[in-house]
């Protein structure tokens, strides 16, 4: 009992800054009231005699200010002092003001409370109870006005120790409430500081940057290391839109455009730029929302340094792009190989002509991405699909980076390519059929016109390579569109042309055959509604009729919707008097019925393209269509436009009506 009352009354022995200028000041008041009393003299007692005692009593704590650190000590000679100049003034009040200045030492003892040490109360009760006791026994009229008995002492005595204890009270709840609230808020921030240091710790341990930014995009001052590291030095205050207008200004747009907060929070987020190049190096930054009473208050933001594995996908591609090779190199050598010269004359065009005229520019990327996609190169295709979002978003040709990205991605290609075999497809390979028939037709005597239409026939392309071709890439096309395995149908009837004349055509017909399987076909859900069988069917052909050669493709799908086409040639001012009018539309350039824009389709390009290449054989176009039964393009060129090179040389020989024979394919 007596040992928790010891330190209930006596303070921690440390004192803070705060109670020390708290103190300092307070003791300042006390001395300044103390002084006032100097002029205070009443009754008997002469204002030379009350000089003299006032100032022997104030002696000793101006001395104890003036010579001692601890404050806390010098407010206990304050609280002594007090009750020595409270006996001087019941001393001086003697007679009709003295029970009034009694009130004194009451009042010194409650106001003694704001020094908020419970010892000053002790010191101060002390010293009244010596003072009474004293001068009770010696001059017992120094503290009555009469001779008191020992009771009324008693009575006064226990009012002071009454007083005492709750003023004890009162000084140590001030100390632990508002004196000592300080150590605990500075106890407090310690512990925070010391929970900040060990997160800190942990934040510049990792490789991550982690920080916050408000709904305006001010970066928080506490952050990883790896911040800095990554963006640099970023001042106080700093936006992460002008972090990110460093190094991409696009990316920053985005994200100022995204923090402008007209979206919701999930659309806002989504449209925020996800990746950035910064030094060289790939960073990925990942957004989550700060909400405060249902309203965005910031972002949590997670910056990823993902050099490496972007440098292993890209070694990943490169090595499936390698192995797509080698298997398009085994199944089709010579068409793959046909496809590299057009591919680089494509990139060659591109590199060193003007691209300035945009219609020229869209058809050669769109044919480009096609083709790269007919034989497995994505990468390439990828590339060219970003320089047609960028046109199509800008209208104008794409900065350097992106054609460099394309140009790198061809370069990549090539190299591989070489590295399996040569890239020219000057070499003629002899079937042993071919070589046995040859062979029999020698020994048999054949004449010499019958042997130099066999062997004019050899270099010559079978259209069956080509539509084959055509069939892997439509199937594969159904697949990733997820309308499961389709049907394709391919009747060649044994027909040639020649490969270098028709290659232009071929690769720009990959593009009807792509929106026959795009939006030609429906799904396999809507083909059971139509009562359709679930897998789609294309017919892919080529026949000779009279003097015409006609390329086929057929689909069994929803049809052509001609009034759809007829509005949007409404949209785009164009005059629509025919059906011959509206296949026009159908192949004209940025004509598109597609909802949007896909890596299959909706540039509305590709058919001008393919048009272009038609009427440069002199070939025109017939669209026949049904609503829900399907829809059938047909490309005749005039047949002597299969294979006139070869025509021409066998004629300046003598050699004439030779065209069927050498467009027949009558030898495998």
């Amino acid at each position: 009992m007596i040992q928790s009352t010891l330190q209930y009354l006596k303070l921690p022995h440390i004192t803070s800054e705060f109670e020390e200028t708290y103190l300092e000041r307070m003791n300042k008041i006390a001395a300044c009231f103390f002084i006032l009393h100097l002029p205070v003299y009443l009754n008997d007692t002469g204002p030379l005699m009350a000089f003299v005692l006032t100032s022997a009593v104030l002696f000793g704590p101006l001395l104890a200010m003036k010579t001692w650190s601890s404050k806390r000590a010098i407010s206990t000679v304050m609280g002594i002092a007090a009750m020595f100049m409270g006996g001087l003034l019941v001393h001086f009040g003697q007679g009709p003001v003295q029970i009034e200045m009694h009130f004194y030492f009451f009042v010194l003892i409650a106001l003694l409370a704001v020094f908020a040490n419970p010892m000053v109360i002790v010191a101060a009760a002390v010293t009244a109870a010596l003072h009474h006791a004293l001068l009770w026994m010696l001059l017992p009229s120094s503290i009555f006005n009469y001779e008191a008995p020992f009771w009324v002492v008693a009575i006064h005595a226990a009012f002071v120790v009454l007083e005492s204890i709750a003023a004890c009270f009162i000084a140590r709840s001030f100390f632990d409430n508002v004196i000592g609230l300080e150590k605990k808020v500075a106890q407090r921030t310690a512990e925070v500081e010391a929970r900040n240091n060990d997160m800190r710790m942990i934040l510049n341990s990792v490789k991550q940057g982690f920080f916050t930014i408000t709904n305006t995009g001010v970066i928080s001052e506490e952050r990883s290391a790896a911040v800095d590291e990554m963006f640099g030095e970023i001042e106080s205050s700093e936006t992460l839109v002008d972090v990110l207008r460093r190094f991409d200004d696009k990316a920053a747009d985005w994200l100022e455009l995204g923090l402008d907060g007209f979206l919701p929070i999930d659309v806002t987020i989504d449209q925020l730029p996800s990746q950035i190049v910064v030094n060289k190096q790939n960073l990925s930054i990942q957004y989550s929302p700060i909400e405060k009473d249902d309203e965005l208050a910031g972002l949590a933001v997670v910056v990823t340094n993902i050099t490496a594995e972007v440098e292993r996908q890209k070694l990943e591609a490169e090595s499936r792009e390698m192995m797509t090779m080698i298997e398009r190199i085994s199944i089709d050598r010579s068409g793959f190989l046909e496809f590299f010269q057009e591919a680089e004359a494509i990139i060659e065009s591109l590199r060193n002509e003007s691209r300035d005229d945009m219609v020229l520019l869209k058809r050669r990327v769109h044919t480009l991405k096609g083709n790269a996609a007919i034989f497995g190169m994505s990468r390439l295709a990828d590339a060219c699909h970003i320089i047609e979002d960028h046109i199509a978003d800008t209208g104008q040709s794409p900065d350097s980076p992106a054609w460099t990205k394309l140009f790198s991605c061809w370069a990549t290609a090539r190299g591989n390519l070489r590295r399996l075999v040569s890239d020219e497809s000057n070499e003629l390979r002899l079937s042993d059929k071919r070589y046995n028939n040859l062979l029999l037709g020698l020994l048999n005597g054949e004449s010499h016109d019958a042997i130099a239409m066999r062997v004019a026939v050899w270099p010559l392309e079978p259209t069956q390579q080509r539509l084959k071709r055509i069939s892997e890439q439509a199937k594969r096309l159904a697949s990733q569109l997820g309308k499961g395995d389709i049907n394709v149908s391919i009747q060649d009837n044994g027909l040639r042309t020649e490969s270098n004349n028709w290659s232009g055509f071929w690769g720009a017909l990959v593009h009807v055959v792509r929106n026959s399987v795009d939006h030609g076909l429906e799904s396999m859900e809507d083909r059971n509604l139509a009562g359709k069988s679930p897998a789609g069917h294309l017919i892919l052909k080529t026949i000779c009729t009279e003097d015409r050669y006609v390329v086929s493709i057929a689909d069994d799908g929803k049809g052509i919707d001609w009034d759809r086409i007829r509005e949007v040639a409404e949209e785009r001012g164009i005059q629509v008097k025919s059906n011959e009018d509206l296949v026009d539309v159908l192949f004209a350039d940025g004509v598109s019925t597609a909802a949007e824009v896909t890596d299959t389709s909706g540039r509305g390009v590709g058919m001008g393209a393919l048009k272009e290449a038609c009427e440069s054989l002199d070939g025109s176009i017939q669209v026949i269509s049904r609503r829900g039964e399907g829809t059938e393009f047909r490309f005749s060129f005039p047949i002597e436009k299969m294979a006139p090179e070869t025509h021409e040389l066998l004629a300046s020989y003598g050699i004439s009506n030779c065209l069927e024979s050498l467009t027949s394919g009558c030898e495998a």
